[in-house]
């Protein structure tokens, strides 16, 4: 499947298609597991990945067996060419068939078998990895190069496939998590925006290349909102409830605690106490180590803590255009499903710039990682992260910091940063404030480190510090 014809063309994701291209040259049969989200661009990575190569690919949907080899069968007819038997004729019979006939055509060259969509595949065969199990222990041991790539867009389904507990355990030998695209990726998608209309896009976004593929960077943001969702007709409209119920998150049938946890924390509930207390009960930790794992949660402690107490917890959504969703978009969904979007959208434009404020602070903070990975920042950072003090929320602490770096064994505060969404500020104003808090907390002797300052466009008067913008970050 080609990605959407005039929406995007494939960009980034070279670390991915480099693991996959040495998976792929590595002599010999090869099982490999990709996963992530939806929208994160897992089919768009398999379709560049086999432009030039020998694969037969298949998208499941739960349909009856004899229906889904039939389908793969067709797929594979042209591919293999087989001198004395058509697949169109003559379709797989089952897996073993299917693996065996694929494992012979692999002894002259590399071919690959891509299962989109893998656990689908399971609902409808249920000792489906029992099966794949032992035809693959068997055919491997002969002279093949058949390549063997399990797609999915269940995490904890796809995660399942490699435990112990799994028939599969042991088997692969490739693994590749597609995670949303980082800041400076996002802006690939976005080549005709300014930088700060790249900033905003990301803003609602996030690093889904789905979502930025429907964003149009030659239009201003207003008209865009307007477009995707302050429209009865937007396409992103009703796109943050189809996330809420995806069937990887709901787990807990019934309660769907999980999107009471998320609907909770867009509601402004960001400690574990406040978080059970709105949804009504106990909460489960597990509850929130699978919203984790699937990225729509993140767990932030102060960075210079190992061991940190729940009280210096705090947790937000990690998902820019789900958190976007219920902040913004959600308390005015029903007016613009009345035909109210036009008198709605300069609310939900206004409603943004409050939402953008700690958005931006972690595309800045993403922005002094890679600087640290490029050799650009502290030769030995080790860490970046927040710092507070206080206990609870990190805003109630007036000597929170945006951005602290930790170089070194010893996690010594190196690089002190201040991160505003506002177009110009002040540089010697924001620094005078920043050594304050210093001073304050006595996290650091204020003499012994490095100040980054960073604004949407301008940072004036910034003698001492060095000035990160819109134009660094989304670059």
């Amino acid at each position: 499947m080609m990605p959407p014809t005039g929406l995007a063309t494939f960009v980034n994701r070279a670390a991915e298609l480099a693991a996959l291209d040495q998976w792929y040259d590595k002599r010999g049969p090869g099982l490999g597991v990709v996963l992530g989200r939806k929208r994160v661009g897992k089919t768009w990575l398999i379709t560049k990945f086999a432009e030039t190569r020998r694969v037969v690919r298949h998208t499941a949907r739960g349909r009856p067996l004899a229906e889904e080899l039939r389908l793969i069968s067709a797929a594979a007819d042209p591919v293999l060419s087989l001198p004395r038997r058509s697949l169109v004729e003559r379709p797989f019979t089952g897996w073993d068939d299917m693996l065996e006939v694929l494992a012979t055509a692999a002894e002259t060259g590399p071919l690959v078998l891509v299962l989109d969509e893998f656990p689908e595949l399971m609902t409808t065969s249920l000792r489906l990895e029992e099966e794949l199990r032992a035809v693959w222990d068997r055919v491997v041991v002969g002279e093949t190069n058949l390549k063997f790539l399990v797609c999915g867009s269940s995490v904890r389904v796809m995660e399942a496939l490699q435990e112990q507990e799994s028939a599969l355990f042991g088997r692969a030998d490739l693994r590749l998590r597609v995670v949303p695209f980082r800041p400076h990726e996002a802006a690939l998608m976005l080549s005709h925006a300014t930088p700060t209309e790249r900033a905003a896009a990301w803003g609602v976004c996030g690093g889904i290349p789905r979502y930025l593929a429907l964003w149009d960077s030659h239009a201003p943001f207003a008209a865009n909102l307007g477009r995707l969702v302050c429209n009865e007709q937007g396409l992103l409209l009703s796109e943050g409830e189809l996330v809420l119920v995806d069937e990887d998150i709901v787990g807990h049938r019934g309660a769907r605690l999980p999107e009471q946890v998320l609907r909770a924390l867009g509601a402004g509930n960001t400690t574990f106490s406040a978080i059970s207390s709105a949804v009504g009960g106990k909460l489960p930790s597990r509850t929130l180590k699978e919203l984790t794992d699937v990225r729509l949660l993140e767990r932030v402690v102060p960075v210079t803590e190992k061991n940190p107490s729940a009280k210096l917890t705090y947790y937000r959504i990690a998902d820019n255009f789900l958190a976007f969703w219920l902040e913004c978009v959600e308390p005015h969904r029903s007016q613009i499903e009345q035909g109210m979007g036009p008198s709605v959208a300069p609310i939900v434009t206004a409603a943004f710039d409050d939402f953008m404020g700690p958005r931006y602070e972690s595309a800045f903070r993403d922005h002094l990682r890679r600087l640290a990975n490029e050799g650009l920042l502290h030769p030995e950072a080790v860490a970046v992260g927040e710092w507070w003090r206080a206990q609870g929320d990190a805003q109630d602490d007036p000597c929170q910091l945006d951005a602290v770096v930790l170089a070194g064994r010893s996690r010594k505060p190196v690089v002190i940063g201040e991160s505003k969404w506002a177009r110009k500020v002040n540089g010697s104003s924001l620094l005078g404030g920043i050594k304050r808090k210093l001073y304050d907390s006595k996290l650091v002797d204020p003499t012994e480190v490095e100040y980054y300052i960073c604004a949407r466009e301008t940072v004036d008067r910034s003698a001492g510090v060095h000035v990160v913008t819109a134009a660094d970050i989304f670059s």
